[in-house]
């Protein structure tokens, strides 16, 4: 059923039973140690950024895309990634690949978000219209350390 929900300076018009069918299908995710880090982390995200995610019907652990960057000086790693749902936006403004600022994202603790078009790896059989929320996060690494001399 579809309904609005208004985050900060956008308003959505959104199904999110339909996005939470979806997920409830299951989703390929890619089993990587980054990967992996990212999804054992869901536990310990921004509470903000997961009710976000289920207002929106989306599993925190099903991205549909994840790009994990070096740990920095304070030993976190900065995670770039995005879901599907289904939506639109009604008002707002949406991110672009070369426009992401403070006008057109929000910042949820530590994770920071906006909402697009440019769409990408889209499932088939993903319904439509379809929004993606892209997000950028450093999280800490909660898995075992990796081996750095395994892949030598």
């Amino acid at each position: 059923m579809k309904s609005q929900l208004k985050i900060a300076n956008w308003l959505l018009e959104l199904d999110s039973d339909q996005t939470q069918e979806f997920y409830a299908k299951g989703v390929d995710v890619c089993n990587c140690a980054y990967c992996s880090n990212f999804t054992a982390s869901t536990g310990k995200m921004s509470s903000k950024f997961i009710a976000l995610l289920a207002a929106l019907g989306i599993d925190p652990k099903m991205p549909a895309e994840l790009s994990e960057f070096p740990s920095n000086e304070e030993g976190l790693h900065t995670y770039l990634g995005f879901y599907h749902f289904t939506g639109e936006v009604i008002e707002g403004k949406l991110i672009t690949s070369s426009d992401w600022k403070e006008s057109n994202t929000l910042k949820l603790d530590n994770f920071t978000i906006g909402f697009s078009t440019e769409l990408m790896f889209v499932p088939e059989d993903f319904p439509a219209p379809v929004l993606q929320l892209e997000f950028e996060v450093d999280l800490p690494w909660v898995l075992e350390p990796l081996d750095k001399t395994a892949d030598n």
